[in-house]
């Protein structure tokens, strides 16, 4: 790579930057950060004067300028439909729009079971005329958002097909920064003409090559597919996971690297043949538009064929190509024309990625090799650097989508790459004789799901070591240090020959493994805790115990078990919980029981207690004793007082949740949840509210139960509440446990509001992950755990 292949990335990265900010924070915060900018770099010109420097910054200036101009009227189409969107949510409007679907429609996977129903896809706004309420308004640009439909909705709904135009009348929310569009009545625009038959051409090999998969084993036969052309319907959510663990997700997601395979399976045949350089490149050319054209619009896929393009047609024309000139010209060119896909996760993801080969990882090779004393060649030291510098740049964005990282991602990915170009080489010349002979394809997919099945036993692997889920801070704060970390470890690498570099990274590794620091590090044992909500996703699963200083047996009680075996296992592993004392199940709905099969062996309870209605004795852990708790029901442990506060009665439950209006669910369940008092020796106490519903809040309220220092708030947050209740608490903090990825809002605004009204700080599993109260410091809460 030349000095002179650089020349376009700084006015590219510039401009890559401000669209990410403009989309996330707004047209203002982009002009804000442009003229801080050109501020900055007008600055720089009059102190270098007529320089070499102060030309060469005057040119990315003139460069930045003219993307600017292209840039803020899109950022700002995008703006103004996000505000519609956001008013129309806010005042609970009805609103009829026109979206381009961006996947195929699928049965929801994740969240508690009463949300795996009708049918979920992202889709994007379609600029042109849309309803709000009684008002006609036109939807500028385009918006992501989270489309779901049910019953008749959901019918019409699955008829549609990735890339259809679908016109859908219905309701919006806003949780989070998404937008969610809950379909009343869907109309699918039919396709006609030629676009309506490279649909129909697109979706036979699609369904072919699910035909040609079937014999496989489900995730198998979705990996293959996923591999080689990004359908991964049949990938179950455990594995999906797992592989997303192990720092493989990008394998379902066709990425640059997928052009890549395609381009050396047309480029090196036509060569070892003699094919002439132009016609092999038209054919290279041909081959990357029809595969585009069947994996449809990935933003990895989309910025990896804009990037093979110039680099095809230099060579087309004889001229030198630049691949980091390539990528230059492709985040500039994305980030003016369509921000919102120049800031999209997967788009983000594949160019940064892209960025760390083409640019770190031959200098990260020769620094490996100089370390080593040359024991390891060039070559070595290279496969090495490439997936190293892959994930490490990829890192931040990744602690933002869940603070967490394994020590495993890059081994994993170095173990697995053999196998990936092959299976996917494979699944497509699979995909292509399946149209004449399926009984060949068929058993070509059955070699390649040899190569899926490895890689999944290598990545299930991997999850079940040591280091596999080290928690991160989350948020701004684990971005900020990810991209401290590596900065620190660019400029070592950069100066590795110099000394006082050596000195100065030994003091800081000294400085944070000393024994006060290091237990701030991720992974570090975490201090004795007393409380500790667990993000299991929407659901409850909450420990307390007594101080384990304090007391030589600390009790464990569990309440709830949240609405996943699984996240409720991980949880309890993280914090290192063998046996449970207590169980309680405040009510029997399935995202407070639906993780009772985690609960075996060292962990099956002593006792339980279910509330006074006839259901909760059906939604038990089989082999424990069943105990009813009703109003003034006590459990004393060593260093733990535990008492219902309600329901007196099954009966009090029912005429409550007979009084609710619009906020209940279709039965008693709520109102019966277990409210519970715990109190610690030294005064501390938390007060737990399950599920509440307005009506059995204001009865507990007029029970007059006191002040408590922890609230657990009802119902996820929901805007449901008695603020009466949380004014009588008075609570310094309250637990939130609600998933990241619900659609119903929570928590809500008003519940916020009563918070922020009541001196309550929140403290929520959607954002901190699983939290603990240390002994020690309970009003410092901590997290330990990554979100969900």
């Amino acid at each position: 790579m030349k000095h002179t292949d650089l020349r376009l990335l700084p006015a590219a990265g510039t401009l890559w930057a401000l669209a990410v900010l403009g989309i996330s924070a707004g047209t203002a915060a982009l002009i804000a950060a442009a003229a801080a900018g050109l501020a900055l770099v007008l600055s720089v010109v009059l102190i270098t004067r007529r320089t070499a420097l102060a030309h060469t910054v005057l040119a990315h200036l003139g460069l930045l300028v003219l993307g600017c101009a292209l840039l803020v009227p899109a950022v700002q189409r995008a703006g103004e439909s996000v505000d519609l969107l956001e008013d129309a949510a806010a005042q609970g409007m009805q609103v009829e729009l026109q979206l381009a679907l961006s996947s195929e429609p699928s049965v929801p996977e994740n969240g508690p079971e009463w949300e795996r129903s009708g049918l979920q896809t992202m889709a994007r706004t379609v600029p042109g005329q849309g309803t709000f309420g009684r008002d006609q308004h036109r939807v500028p640009g385009a918006v992501l958002l989270l489309l779901r439909a049910e019953g008749e909705a959901a019918e019409a709904l699955g008829r549609a097909r990735d890339g259809d135009l679908v016109t859908v009348r219905g309701a919006v929310r806003s949780s989070d920064g998404l937008r969610v569009l809950t379909a009343r009545s869907v109309e699918v625009i039919p396709r006609t003409g030629v676009d309506g038959m490279l649909s129909n051409a697109r979706h036979q090999l699609r369904m072919q090559a699910r035909e040609g998969t079937s014999h496989l084993p489900a995730d198998e036969a979705a990996l293959v597919r996923g591999m080689s052309t990004g359908d991964t319907v049949g990938l179950s959510a455990t594995s999906e996971e797992i592989m997303r663990r192990a720092g493989i997700s990008h394998l379902v997601a066709v990425s640059g690297a997928n052009i890549a395979l395609v381009l050396a399976s047309v480029l090196i045949p036509l060569l070892l043949t003699g094919v002439r350089r132009r016609p092999r490149l038209l054919a290279a050319g041909i081959a990357v538009a029809g595969y585009v054209w069947l994996v449809g619009e990935e933003p990895s896929v989309q910025r990896a064929a804009t990037m093979a393009a110039p680099l095809l047609l230099a060579r087309f024309v004889g001229l030198r190509a630049s691949a980091v000139s390539a990528l230059a010209f492709t985040v500039a060119l994305w980030s003016v024309l369509d921000p919102v896909t120049a800031a999209s996760v997967g788009f983000l993801l594949s160019a940064l990625a892209t960025a760390a080969i083409l640019i770190a990882s031959p200098v990260l090779a020769q620094a490996i090799s100089e370390l080593s004393g040359e024991r390891i060649g060039s070559t070595p030291a290279l496969v090495l650097a490439v997936p190293l510098v892959a994930q490490l740049a990829c890192t931040p964005i990744l602690i933002l989508l869940t603070p967490e990282i394994s020590i495993w991602a890059v081994p994993v990915n170095m173990i697995v790459g053999p196998l990936v170009g092959p299976a996917t080489v494979i699944g497509l010349i699979a995909l292509l004789l399946g149209t004449v002979a399926p009984a060949a394809a068929a058993a070509l997919y059955t070699i390649a799901a040899g190569g899926t099945h490895l890689v999944l036993l290598i990545a299930r692997t991997a999850d079940s070591l040591p280091g596999s889920r080290i928690a991160v801070p989350a948020g701004t704060l684990g971005v900020l240090a990810a991209i401290g970390a590596l900065l620190a470890l660019a400029i070592w690498v950069l100066a590795r020959r110099v000394a006082i570099v050596h000195w100065i990274m030994a003091a800081a590794l000294v400085a944070v493994l000393a024994p006060g620091a290091a237990r701030f590090l991720p992974g570090s044992p975490g201090p004795a805790w007393i409380v500790a909500a667990c993000a299991v996703g929407q659901g409850d699963a909450v420990l307390v115990r007594s101080d384990p200083a304090a007391t030589a047996d600390p009790s464990t009680i569990l309440i709830d078990t949240g609405p996943d075996p699984a996240a409720l296992t991980a949880c309890l592993d993280l914090l290192g919980v063998a046996a449970i004392d207590l169980l309680i199940l405040s009510h029997p709905h399935s995202d407070h029981v639906g993780g009772n099969a985690a609960l075996t062996g060292s962990r099956l309870p002593r006792e339980q207690w279910v509330c006074p209605i006839e259901a909760a004795a059906h939604r038990v852990v089989p082999g424990v004793p069943v105990n009813v708790a009703t109003t003034g029901h006590r459990w004393e442990g060593p260093g733990l007082d535990i008492e219902v506060l309600w329901p007196p009665t099954a009966a009090d439950a029912e005429s409550a949740a007979a009084r609710e209006s619009g906020s209940g669910e279709g039965d008693a369940a709520n109102d019966c949840s277990l409210t519970l008092s715990v109190t610690w020796p030294d005064g501390l106490r938390l007060v737990s509210l399950g599920d509440l519903e307005p009506a059995a809040q204001q009865e507990v309220a007029a029970l007059d139960i006191g002040p408590a220092d922890v609230a657990k708030v009802a119902h996820h947050g929901s805007r449901f509440q008695h603020e009466e209740l949380y004014q009588q608490l008075d609570a310094e903090l309250g637990l939130v446990t609600v998933g990241s990825e619900n659609t119903f809002g929570h928590p809500t605004d008003e519940l916020l509001g009563i918070l922020a009204r009541s001196g309550t700080r929140p403290l929520r599993t959607d954002q901190h992950g699983t939290v603990i109260l240390p002994a020690e410091e309970p009003f410092a809460p901590r997290s330990v755990g990554p979100a969900r």
